[in-house]
């Protein structure tokens, strides 16, 4: 429960300390003193959202701090939570702050570790449930009443909820497979011929990992040896032409005949003619060498014209199935699969279908004992709530949980097959109707505090805190509100916001919230009710003065709940 609430600089609260007891603590006071500031701090503290705004004017930012006594929780998932949350569990203490700063952001602690805003609605979650003017809103959604049903059914209702939820999920999962088997024939008649398209021109290619780096070796090559040839091929051009004329070899051994011819006649000249006769040897010596240079290069245009292709080709198959090589084969190994399974999808479909018989079959079993078990606990529900509303001083009051069956085509919701929902009608001859037609705040409240009630008895929260519940009442309706509070108290800790006598007086703890202006500041201040104060506090609500017959009849309001 909670044993201490320390606010600083929140609002119009400059430092106060509440310090809540078992029971039922009551916290009143004039409007605008700041009542439902206290709920508003331990919103905050449990993981409601932060903002700027509740930061008191001329304060860089504002704290909130929580001691719970966790002592007496017993549900094992509250400290297996904490220690998942690396949060020690400090005797049974639990010391939850927040500050929000003037930049927006906020800090959240638990026993000092740094915790996140979801973790602190995990924890609040088992520590506290707040009732408030949103909540009686919410009542009115319909969404929320089978959860409420099965919050008051328990642990049976909730384990088939959460086998029809797993039942559910695999029926749909099996359901989109059929259905994506079962898309257009169009559609998988030219997926096929696409994939076998695909798969026939890759395996033609038969691309093996690396070839594309060889193919650019190899056309790295043919494009140094073409340069090669070309200068070979005209230095052969130019000492054994092939065209008319004659070559540089025929025309030296030309010169060097006639040399010879004229060395006979003048020996002189005979120098001229070895020396010619060398050069003859040397330049066919030299044309012989480079006819060989350039047969030993064998330069294959064809290899040229191959390796283009394969690099285009490559080039092709890229663009369409993948960047790599190793991509393109995987996407012909994928397609081979997609053609066996399109194939195959006929046999798949006939056993798909067939599960889904025996699926559905189950799935209807489990919802329809999962109806059964509502319904039963629903007649426990309306009984219950029935007698809190006559309690309520609403005897002649009807509530009701109204079953209707889902039609076919949306027959399995995530909530069952059922669409449930809550009737209500105030007096007799009136037909029950849904919640959201209530008009009167008082009829809301108290159907909220019957069903908070009755739900309360098998809850394990600890602390129940309600902010205004008796809006709209007054008189023996603030009484009958005031004592079902008093035995909502006696199995939890009750925090209620109040600006009625009666629930004021009921009060096992009382705490007055006033206003003080001082230097133009106005500033919130919060006291404990006890003895003649809290006589005058209910004397205030009464009537509005301390006047002695108020005074007494104040007193045995009060003594009335002794």
């Amino acid at each position: 429960m909670l044993v201490r609430l320390e606010i600083r600089d929140f609002a119009v609260i400059s430092n106060i300390v509440f310090e809540p007891g078992n029971g039922l603590n009551v916290i009143s006071g004039e409007t605008g003193a700041g009542k439902s500031l206290i709920v508003d701090a331990i919103n905050l503290i449990l993981g409601a959202k932060a903002s700027k705004t509740l930061i008191r004017t001329g304060s860089p930012s504002c704290y909130a701090e929580a001691v719970f006594d966790c002592s007496g929780i017993k549900d094992s998932g509250f400290s297996k939570m904490l220690s998942d949350n690396g949060i020690e569990d400090d005797d049974g203490m639990l010391i939850i702050s927040r500050t929000v700063y003037d930049s927006g952001k906020s800090v959240a602690r638990v026993n000092g570790a740094g915790v996140t805003n979801a973790v602190l609605k995990e924890i609040s979650s088992m520590l506290v449930d707040i009732h408030g003017q949103h909540d009686t809103q919410a009542i009115f959604d319909e969404s929320t009443h089978v959860k409420l049903l099965d919050r008051f059914a328990g642990e049976k209702c909730l384990k088939l909820h959460r086998e029809y939820m797993d039942c559910l999920q695999d029926f749909k999962n099996l359901v989109l497979r059929i259905k994506e088997i079962s898309s257009s024939p169009d559609y998988l008649e030219r997926r096929r011929e696409y994939l076998e398209f695909a798969v026939s021109e890759i395996d033609a290619a038969a691309f093996k990992d690396g070839e594309e780096e060889e193919l650019y070796e190899t056309k790295k090559k043919l494009a140094q040896n073409e340069q090669l040839f070309s200068s070979l091929s005209n230095a052969q051009n130019q000492l054994s032409p092939e065209s008319e004329g004659i070559s540089p070899v025929q025309a030296v051994e030309l010169a060097c005949r006639e040399l010879g011819n004229a060395a006979r006649s003048d020996d002189s000249l005979k120098e001229l003619a070895e020396r010619a006769k060398a050069l003859a040897l040397e330049l066919d010596a030299l044309s012989s060498d480079v006819d060989k240079a350039l047969s030993d290069r064998n330069y294959d245009e064809g290899l040229k014209e191959r390796t283009e292709q394969r690099i285009g080709l490559l080039y092709e198959l890229k663009s369409k199935y993948g960047a790599t090589i190793a991509d393109i084969n995987k996407f012909a190994a994928d397609s081979k699969k997609e053609l066996d399974d399109i194939e195959k999808n006929k046999d798949i479909l006939r056993e798909l279908k067939k599960d889904r018989a025996v699926k559905e079959k189950h799935l209807l079993e489990i919802a329809e004992k999962l109806s059964d078990e509502r319904k039963v606990y629903a007649k426990k529900l309306e009984k219950a709530i029935t007698s809190e509303l006559a309690d309520l001083e609403m005897p002649n009051a009807v509530f009701e949980v109204s079953f209707v069956r889902r039609e076919k085509a949306k027959f399995f919701s995530l909530s069952g097959i059922d669409d449930i929902a809550f009737r209500f009608s105030a007096n007799p001859g009136q037909e029950v109707r849904p919640l959201s037609a209530i008009v009167s705040g008082g009829e809301a409240s108290r159907i909220m505090l019957a069903v908070k009630n009755v739900l309360s008895r098998v809850d394990l929260i600890p602390t129940l805190i309600f902010d205004e519940i008796d809006t709209g009442v007054s008189g023996k309706a603030s009484l009958a509100i005031a004592n079902k509070l008093k035995a909502i108290s006696k199995d939890h800790q009750v925090l209620c916001v109040t600006h009625t006598a009666q629930i004021a007086a009921a009060s096992d703890r009382g705490f007055l919230l006033t206003k003080k202006v001082s230097n133009g500041n106005t500033e919130t201040l919060c006291s404990v009710l006890d003895g003649a104060n809290k006589t005058g506090e209910v004397s205030r609500l009464l009537s509005g003065s301390d006047s002695d017959s108020s005074l007494r009849l104040a007193e045995d309001l009060i003594n009335s709940f002794s």
